[in-house]
This record gives C-alpha cells, structure tokens and sequence, in this order.
C-alpha cells in the first residue's frame, strides 16, 4: 500500500519533509485503541515517542519527569483519537490509519501503519524510516 497522497488533508505540510532515521521501540501500552478498531500500538518510533514526551512535558511536566514512557502513552491516545482509516473504495481497510496534523507536534500528522492486515501497528512520523 502506498502512503496517502498529499492531497490527503493535514498531509501537504509533511510531504516535502526530508526522511528521518527513526529506531523503532516496543510501545508499553498493550491497550487497544478504539480508533484503530481495538488493536494496540505495538511500535513506536524514536522521534515520535520523543515528541510525545516532549508535549506532555509542556502538559504536565511533573508527571511527564516521573513517567516519561507513561507520559508518551497518554499523549498518544489522545492523538490517536482523531485518527481515521485512509483505505479508499476497493482498497484493504486497517492498513494506514492518519490523524490530522497535530499542531503541537510539528503540523505533523501520524501514521499508524501496519504491514499486513491484522498486523501489529507502527505509530510514526510521515519522514520516519
């Protein structure tokens, strides 16, 4: 499947970014998420996670010192909220869910990618690789 077209809302301001070399990490929460019909996020990448501690260090700095890998989940479910399935008619759904561009998160949107379907879920940057 290939990524959204930049036409995709919220997409035009990352499509012109240059690639990142992100580490992909184990995420913590085992949790489904209802956006993503009640599967986990079972990988999170580097940059991600560190833009997520980052905002919720601006949220709750308290909170985010203490438990910056508990900070970074909480964050992302509330992104996560807002995302949706980008399968078009006659494509596979589950693939590629996006949420809208995150304003506190660079005007990036993130991805929720998965391989196959019913695969585990990467959450990631556009530019991540």
């Amino acid at each position: 499947m290939s990524a959204p077209s930049p036409s995709v809302q919220g997409m035009d301001t990352v499509t012109s970014s240059p690639p990142t070399t992100a580490t992909l990490l184990t995420h913590p929460d085992t949790s489904g998420h209802p956006a993503l019909d009640g599967a986990p996020v079972s990988r999170i990448t580097s940059t991600l996670r560190q833009a997520l501690i980052d905002l919720g260090a601006r949220l709750d700095p308290l909170a985010a010192a203490a438990d910056p890998d508990g900070m970074a989940c909480e964050v992302l479910r509330l992104v996560l909220a807002a995302a949706y399935d980008t399968a078009e008619p006659g494509e596979q759904p589950g693939i590629l869910y996006v949420t809208p561009a995150v304003a506190e998160l660079g005007r990036q949107p993130v991805w929720l990618h998965r391989e196959t379907p019913n695969g585990p879920v990467t959450a990631r940057f556009p530019a991540d690789h």
